[in-house]
């Protein structure tokens, strides 16, 4: 009976891992940049991963490229034409409009998600979307130096930048959110520019 009764139970109990090391991310920010951009799909499972402050720091890297693109937008125009640079915040109001319609964007995904019956957190979405905003951020910075070098098609580089904002978009919701429905995933794109113009109107 000895024998079997330590046959049946086992020697050492399981071991959980306690949620703290969960929410631990097990590699560096640059590996992360590196394997969202060569394996997106790694990143883009229903599983968090721990890179929620990643995201964040690529969601407020993307807000910054926004500001600064239009400061050297503008710098260049003052320098070429010799005219005046006019208020600062005028071409700050751009960024901080992506900035507040990205919150009210997460916040939505969360609400719908979990009235669909989801358990995503604001820390889930934060990890998949900012994964999502490295290519257009590369995108912006690339820009930066064409147009100041006066290189024509630095405008198509930009343009795609947030091309890819609204793919992004699109994904994150039909992934996550509208769950393979193209219509509701489209809505929300819809929905984040008329957030987006109307923010940036009343600034």
């Amino acid at each position: 009976m000895e024998n079997k009764d330590s046959e049946i139970m086992p020697q050492n109990p399981v071991q959980h891992d306690s949620g703290e090391d969960k929410d631990k991310p097990d590699i560096s920010y640059i590996d992360f940049l590196i394997q969202t951009i060569k394996n997106p799909d790694g990143i883009l499972t229903n599983e968090p991963k721990g890179y929620h402050t990643y995201g964040m720091i690529n969601i407020i890297a993307f807000i910054v490229l926004v500001m600064v693109n239009s400061l050297v937008g503008r710098l260049i125009v003052v320098v070429r034409y010799n005219s005046d640079f006019g208020n600062v915040f005028n071409y700050l109001s751009r960024g901080i409009a992506y900035l507040v319609a990205i919150a009210i964007l997460l916040a939505v995904f969360k609400h719908f998600a979990n009235k669909n019956g989801h358990t995503f957190d604001l820390n889930f979405f934060m990890e998949k979307f900012g994964a999502l905003l490295i290519v257009p951020s590369i995108f912006i910075a690339v820009s930066l130096p064409l147009d100041a070098l006066d290189i024509t098609f630095h405008s198509w580089i930009n343009s795609l930048s947030f091309t890819f904002l609204y793919i992004s978009i699109f994904l994150i919701s039909y992934l996550f959110v509208a769950r393979n429905n193209i219509q509701t995933a489209s809505i929300f794109v819809i929905g984040f520019y008329l957030a987006y113009r109307l923010i940036y109107y009343i600034l």
